[in-house]
């Protein structure tokens, strides 16, 4: 229940930090500013036992958020983002407890991993196109 509650938190951290950002054009750190404020009032408050996990959870996923368009075009992109950033967080909750860093880093992490996945598929799709053998083998139908 906890790591869904965490993963469903970090999806509507960064899709609000995003949509703030890029569809109503305030910028990424007034964006991640804002969702990071309110996350800090409202989670402690409604969640008493874990508030203060999701405000922190809520905080790095504005943080991949900030995440430019020309990197992440659409909010598919976002949602697997912040994916990403959840379950990333759940894994490393008790490595480099106190290290400061280690939310932006998960946020940077998660990006580059759907950029890669992301990149790779589309790659992969050209060179299926591009191949003269694979519609006569009929391997990639």
């Amino acid at each position: 229940m906890n790591i869904l509650l965490i993963v469903f938190t970090a999806i509507a951290a960064g899709l609000a930090t995003y949509v703030i950002a890029n569809y109503l054009n305030k910028g990424a750190v007034l964006a991640s500013a804002s969702v990071t404020l309110v996350s800090g009032i409202i989670f402690p408050y409604f969640f008493p036992s874990m508030g203060t996990t999701l405000m922190v959870v809520a905080a790095c996923a504005s943080y991949g958020g900030m995440v430019s368009r020309k990197n992440a075009p659409s909010i598919i992109d976002m949602i697997m983002i912040s994916s990403i950033i959840g379950l990333l967080f759940t894994l490393t909750t008790t490595a480099y407890a106190g290290v400061g860093g280690r939310l932006g880093t998960i946020a940077a992490i998660s990006c580059f991993t759907w950029i890669g996945v992301r990149n790779s598929a589309v790659a992969a799709n050209r060179a299926r196109k591009s191949d003269p053998y694979s519609k006569s083998v009929g391997v990639w139908q």
